[in-house]
């Protein structure tokens, strides 16, 4: 079978599609208490409606996806975005499909006026902080995230700022 990879953006009515992928995604791989498996459809949309998404397709078939929504930057200093959920789905893992969501919500969030991206890693995907730095993300500790868990001990900020042409 010859796949044919794409990835485009998503919109709030992909809010149902985006909630279901996710959750598939992330069963078994995080714990219970994540935020993610209280998210629902609804929530979803809005924060796509917010910020923006995007879906990896195998052919017609959601494979992947990931999301954004706008947040101050650090010390309040212009819009910067936060990437939220990015994951794919276990038989397409480790071919780089994560790093082309990411570079695609990176390029949304540029496209809307973002001076940077900020993420959280979880105390048990740890593993994560390294893929991370390698695309440029550092450890910052002042990541104030949108949807904090206070059932789980609290995650690894990263900030990137992007570069401009000035």
């Amino acid at each position: 079978m010859t796949e044919l990879i794409a990835i485009r953006r998503a919109s709030p009515a992909d809010g149902f599609l985006v909630e279901g992928l996710t959750r598939q995604i992330w069963t078994g791989r995080v714990s219970e208490e994540s935020t993610v498996f209280r998210e629902t459809p609804q929530s979803v949309a809005a924060q796509l409606e917010k910020g923006g998404g995007a879906i990896l397709l195998d052919g017609t078939a959601p494979i992947g996806s990931g999301r954004w929504v706008p947040v101050p930057g650090p010390s309040g200093q212009g819009l910067w975005m936060e990437v939220k959920r990015i994951g794919v789905l276990k038989a397409y893992r480790g071919r780089g499909f994560g790093e082309r969501i990411l570079f695609a919500l990176e390029e949304a969030g540029r496209e809307a006026g973002a001076l940077g991206a900020q993420l959280a890693v979880r105390h048990d995907q740890v593993r994560l902080v390294d893929f991370y730095a390698e695309l440029g993300y550092v450890l910052a500790d002042d990541v104030e995230l949108t949807t904090p868990n206070p059932r789980s001990p609290p995650p690894i900020g990263m900030r990137k700022e992007f570069r401009t042409n000035i």
